[in-house]
């Protein structure tokens, strides 16, 4: 079960920016402020310790028990959670609120920004390939190893998830303040591999469904929520920054163009 402790005592860091990083199409550092952000994040956070689940537009007696907290943070399982506060061109406040990528496929919930990479994509490329590479993993177990036939399907195995590594950051496609629109090699602020997992964190999420949605960001926050991870690592309701190997490559891109977004 997750901590008991009090998301009011979650622990506090100095830093006044949010989020930054360097683009590459204009040659300039972008940065976001916290501003309000914590505060929104702190009430998300009393939401999860009173309510202790993700479907919070539902009904209690209509709340999906995949959503329970109760399952998604089993023993020491945690997530990352974000908090957008933003404006329309009225002038009036919104809040959006994101999660990292969880388990189990839980991709999008009522009330949550969507994923970046489009269900068609998901559920036609990723989920047959993963099945096919958990099979073969599976029949891995049934093989001599150094067999033949074990080497074999070591290399099928390869194949297949080197061939799905490849294919999936064509897929990801991110908007920024400036209205220009770039699949996921081409906003990285470097050339290369792109890492795993690029476009499933918070950060990203609410910025290019922020750049969408025509709203301008004034703060963002994360926080970590679920069980203790091991010492020095994170705790539940622990303020952190964007993470410097997924999303900081697509900051910069991201938020270019806010400067000059009235």
């Amino acid at each position: 079960m997750p901590s008991e402790e009090s998301p009011v005592q979650a622990q506090e860091s100095p830093e006044s920016t949010s989020c930054a990083g360097h683009c590459r199409d204009c040659g300039q550092q972008h940065a976001l402020p916290i501003g309000n952000a914590r505060e929104h994040a702190r009430r998300l956070m009393e939401e999860f310790a009173r309510i202790q689940r993700l479907d919070y537009l539902a009904p209690e007696g209509a709340a999906d028990p995949q959503f329970g907290f109760d399952r998604l943070f089993a023993g020491t399982q945690g997530n990352m959670f974000g908090v957008l506060e933003c404006e329309d061109a009225q002038g009036e406040r919104h809040v959006l609120r994101a999660f990292s990528s969880m388990p189990r496929g839980i991709r999008e919930v009522a009330g949550w920004v969507p994923p970046i990479l489009p269900a068609e994509i998901f559920h036609g490329l990723v989920e047959p390939e993963r099945r096919e590479i958990e099979a073969l993993t599976a029949k891995l177990e049934t093989l001599v190893p150094e067999s033949p036939a074990h080497r074999a399907t070591v290399k099928e195995r390869t194949r297949r998830s080197r061939a799905l590594t490849e294919a999936l950051p064509r897929h990801y496609c991110f908007r920024n303040f400036r209205g220009v629109s770039r699949c996921l090699p081409e906003a990285l602020c470097h050339d290369g591999p792109v890492p795993g997992g690029v476009g499933e964190c918070c950060a990203p999420k609410l910025l290019d469904h922020a750049a969408r949605q025509r709203l301008r960001p004034l703060g963002l926050a994360e926080f970590y929520w679920g069980g203790p991870r091991r010492a020095g690592a994170l705790r539940q309701g622990q303020f952190t920054a964007p993470c410097t190997s997924r999303c900081a490559p697509l900051l910069g891109f991201l938020l270019c163009g806010l400067e000059q977004t009235p």
